[in-house]
């Protein structure tokens, strides 16, 4: 099993090497800042509004959700690929993470319940991973969905200069 778990590890330093990944992974990073960003400022602007903290928590929820699908659809993953199918996927994933996410949450606390910010990060950095791949090698990718393959980490080689665009 420690045999397994070092082939792992030495798997993902060497994806780690590649150019293109870490670009692609800070992209995903500051995308999910501007997704955090526009739920807080519509979320705030509701609330002035008057109207209940509930319907504009959703409302901005969504709006960050929108913002980071966008963003990440043309400056991360930098895909041409538009179809209701990809909007499905995504919404399929991100939905699926959210509950992940409050899951993990509610279980870390039962773990280490305080202080809060554990079980919080624990669950956020899980989610974060498994929206990163699910963004890369399902909602933007556009072939159906499949196992990651050794074959698949041609996706992760480039020979490109390691710079990072703005959106």
């Amino acid at each position: 099993m420690n045999k397994a778990v070092d082939v792992y590890m030495a798997r993902i330093m060497l994806l780690l090497e590649n150019k293109n990944l870490r670009n692609q992974m800070l992209k995903f990073i500051v995308t999910g800042f501007c997704g955090l960003f526009s739920d807080v400022a519509v979320y705030r602007l509701l609330v002035q509004l008057g109207i209940h903290v509930t319907p504009a928590k959703a409302l901005g929820c969504v709006t960050g959700t929108v913002v980071v699908f966008f963003i990440n659809r043309a400056w991360t993953f930098s895909t041409t690929q538009r179809s209701m199918a990809q909007i499905f996927r995504f919404a399929l994933l991100y939905g699926s993470t959210i509950v992940l996410n409050t899951t993990l949450n509610t279980l870390a606390l039962r773990v280490v319940p305080n202080p809060w910010q554990v079980a919080f990060v624990f669950a956020t950095a899980i989610t974060t991973m498994i929206n990163f791949v699910g963004l890369k090698f399902v909602v933007f990718k556009p072939r159906a969905a499949s196992v990651v393959t050794d074959a698949d980490l041609a996706d992760f080689s480039d020979s490109s200069p390691d710079t990072v665009g703005a959106p």
